[in-house]
């Protein structure tokens, strides 16, 4: 990957109230001609911790890399240099929860493409894929059906889609459902 990958953070409220306290991590990533800060103008930070306080939902971390150049994904490397570098530094830095079941990861538009590609790709480092508003990288849709088959069964990770139905990728989005239920694989 060319240059620095560059992230922002979101910690929960409660983060340096215990040193020893470990958290799950959400892994984030924005759409396309967007950035890092893509999520926090959509609200995150402030729904989290609202959710957060009433007990809605437990903490956790989530980590907002930067794709600084939408290359094709087979020559960008923003997937290598995510779970090369970004993971193990992460984890090296922050009070991280480092085993798969903690681990989950999520995009919006092109951030979901690259959430299934990495998902898939690197299904031993994440637990949940989350799939938002999913147009899938054009050739990966021919390599569903070969990466399920590369995923022991007890390994595949959760998967979550949603998406507008006047969005222009809806079709993107069912047709990689109904590959999801072709092969049997639960989702929502």
């Amino acid at each position: 990957y060319e240059g620095e990958l560059s992230f922002q953070i979101y910690l929960p409220p409660c983060y340096q109230a215990d040193s020893e306290k470990r958290y799950p991590v959400l892994y984030l990533l924005h759409g396309l001609s967007y950035d890092e800060g893509q999520w926090l103008q959509l609200g995150l930070a402030q729904e989290l911790d609202a959710l957060m306080a009433d007990g809605i939902i437990a903490p956790f971390i989530v980590v907002l890399p930067r794709e600084a150049r939408f290359n094709p994904p087979q020559i960008s490397g923003f997937d290598d240099a995510l779970v090369g570098e970004l993971v193990p530094w992460i984890d090296a830095h922050y009070q991280t929860l480092v085993e798969k079941p903690f681990r989950a990861l999520g995009g919006l538009s092109r951030g979901a493409a690259w959430a299934i590609r990495i998902g898939f790709t690197h299904f031993q480092l994440f637990n949940s894929i989350g799939a938002h508003s999913l147009p899938l990288f054009e050739t990966d849709g021919g390599n569903i059906s070969a990466w399920l088959m590369d995923i022991p069964p007890g390994d595949l990770p959760t998967f979550y889609i949603d998406i507008g139905r006047s969005d222009q990728e809806v079709q993107s989005a069912l047709d990689f459902a109904n590959q999801l239920d072709e092969h049997h694989i639960p989702h929502e």
